[in-house]
């Protein structure tokens, strides 16, 4: 299953359930209007046959074998009912699974393909977030809520054409007041959608803090610093915030269903004290006017309640797909799925020319002029303080944004005009903010390198992960976390070598660590420095941090503030100059030391 970028509207939950599962949704479409026609007109015909045959009986003008036909065809008529129900049921069940297995991966994928700038952005994050929550419920609650309006057409018919044929006047006022019911319910579906849009940001600030007082991740510092009480106070504001949203929309539109509901129940009773008369005059037979009584209630509870809800469904269910509409039409990057190339290409020289970037929906520039120059084979730092644009430069680099002002040169040739698959395999990252896999840690080192070479191994002792490993109940093999079974937690420094590790079994020609000493100390960040002196022997390293620890380590050190190189060259030289560089190195002197 693939999203188009097209206009979805709420009869598009029908082909997307058919798509997912063609046979078990036509099953699940047609038997619940074959169970509507057999709840109402059958079973009002079935009732009303053995009333009449238990009363002729009694009256002595009948024998009494005759109401066992008239029994059997009330079981049969209620059984084929049930029946039908649960088969429909178990369709229903197999149309979810078949739509979890194929609308699932198609929302991810298309999730996975957009471009870099929709997700650091505020409000195409939120439709992102509305339209991956649960989008198989959405779904399935639009074609429920479609078949469910189908039964109750159908049970309408069913009904009126009895009515009709007794009382005509009486379905005449039935049906007036029934189309200002559907217009109400489509209206509630509208609004509620509507206060659950509304409501997004506060429901994902509460999921945020509901992580932050449950997770494990935050065990430690909120047992010692106690914050669990502030930090509940700010939930329960959010939390009330979005429910007040939805809670005023909702009891308005349930007073307005129930007093709609109210006022047919009425009408039922009166179209029931009507349908005394001609059974007194023996126009209509007692048995037909029960059938038929109890067929108008049961079709008043469908209008009411059921219709409302089923309408309100839809409704939602249209609303949602117009999200979903925006989803799918939310800009790509081309081939994004693709994998790295097997085998990288050889980098001889990378070049920024004159570089200017602006972040989308921002007018400041954080690159401004940017101009360098890299060889291949040396080590590079790029230094400055926080905000000044270090790691855009690697976001540059990486492809993740391409809307950029001047140009950037990969052996002399633009950057843009790679496949995408080459630019991955050109580079390997450590970020500061990396991610922790809970697999285990073999599989954790693996991820660096689709085309795996099996040096994770040699990748772990390379990251000083030799000592965590031999604490590991089962070493490489160990799961991490405690998700899967046997899962043993790591500290955050040796999560940090993981991630290191995991970009050294790559075959990327340049490696780029931004930030990723962050959670070591200053003197294991100088040690591992040392250790990776070795390993990048030959590699085109890109160091970017506002810690000096590795700049010695680097060929050439780059210094950037407001957006441009302000000043470059070696340890040495830069010392000797005695500027912006000097007077950072000499604020952390200390640490190194």
């Amino acid at each position: 299953m693939t999203l188009k970028n097209k206009k979805y509207t709420s009869t598009d939950t029908m082909r997307f359930a058919f798509e997912a599962s063609p046979v078990c949704t036509v099953f699940h479409t047609l038997l619940p209007i074959v169970q509507s026609i057999m709840q109402t007109a059958i079973t009002a015909i079935a009732t009303a046959n053995f009333v009449d045959t238990a009363t002729a009986i009694l009256n002595h003008t009948r024998s009494y074998k005759d109401i066992y036909p008239a029994l059997v065809l009330v079981l049969i008529t209620l059984g084929f009912v049930n029946t039908i129900g649960a088969a429909s049921r178990l369709a229903a069940a197999k149309v979810n699974v078949n739509l979890q297995r194929s609308l699932k991966p198609a929302i991810v994928k298309t999730s996975a393909a957009f471009d870099y700038k929709h997700i650091e952005n505020e409000t195409s994050w939120e439709l992102i977030s509305r339209v991956s929550r649960d989008p198989v419920k959405a779904i399935t609650d639009g074609v429920d809520a479609i078949i469910q309006f189908s039964q109750i057409i159908v049970s309408i018919v069913s009904v009126f054409a009895l009515i009709v044929s007794q009382v005509w006047w009486a379905a005449l006022i039935i049906f007036s007041f029934s189309v200002p019911m559907f217009w109400l319910s489509m209206r509630a579906g509208k609004k509620n959608y509507q206060a659950e849009r509304d409501a997004e940001k506060f429901n994902r600030r509460t999921e945020y803090l509901g992580e932050v007082l449950t997770g494990r991740e935050y065990i430690d510092e909120r047992t010692l610093f106690r914050y669990g009480d502030a930090v509940n106070r700010i939930w329960q504001e959010h939390y009330e915030a979005g429910r007040r949203l939805q809670i005023k929309v909702t009891a308005k539109n349930f007073m307005i269903s129930k007093g709609s509901s109210m006022l047919l129940a009425l009408i039922s009773l009166l179209v029931a004290l009507t349908l005394i008369g001609p059974v007194v005059d023996s126009q209509m037979t007692a048995g037909m006017f029960m059938g038929i009584v109890s067929a108008v209630f049961g079709m008043i509870q469908k209008l009411g309640f059921q219709m409302s809800r089923s309408l309100e469904n839809i409704s939602r269910a249209g609303e949602y797909m117009k999200d979903l509409s925006e989803f799918a039409v939310l800009s790509k990057t081309e081939n994004a799925l693709t994998k790295p190339d097997a085998v990288p290409i050889p980098i001889d020289s990378l070049e920024f020319c004159n570089v200017r970037f602006c972040y989308p929906n921002s007018n400041e520039y954080i690159l401004d002029g940017l101009s360098f120059q890299l060889e291949a084979g040396r080590h590079y730092a790029f230094v400055g303080k926080n905000g000044t644009g270090k790691t855009t430069i690697t976001k540059l680099l990486t492809g993740l944004y391409t809307e950029y002002e001047g140009e950037i040169f990969i052996n002399g040739k633009e950057l843009r005009s790679y496949p995408i698959s080459t630019i991955k395999a050109m580079f390997s990252i450590v970020y500061q903010d990396f991610a922790k896999y809970f697999i285990q840690l073999k599989d954790n080192i693996a991820l660096g390198d689709v085309h795996s070479t099996g040096k994770e191994a040699e990748a772990a002792h390379v990251a000083g992960l030799d000592e965590a490993i031999g604490k590991l109940e089962n070493g490489l093999h160990t799961p991490l976390g405690k998700i899967l079974k046997g899962g043993q937690d790591i500290s955050g420094g040796q999560w940090q070598r993981v991630a290191i590790a995991r970009s050294l079994v790559s075959r990327a020609p340049v490696r780029i660590l931004d930030e990723p000493t962050s959670a070591l100390d200053p003197i294991s960040e100088s040690n591992l420095y040392r250790d990776f002196e070795n390993l990048m022997l030959g590699k085109t390293t890109i160091f970017v941090s506002h810690r000096l620890g590795s700049t010695k380590l680097a060929d050439e050190i780059l210094v950037i503030d407001g957006g441009k190189i302000t000043e470059h060259g070696t340890h040495e030289y830069l010392m000797e100059k005695n500027g912006q560089y000097a007077e950072m190195f000499e604020a952390q002197r200390e640490w190194y030391q």
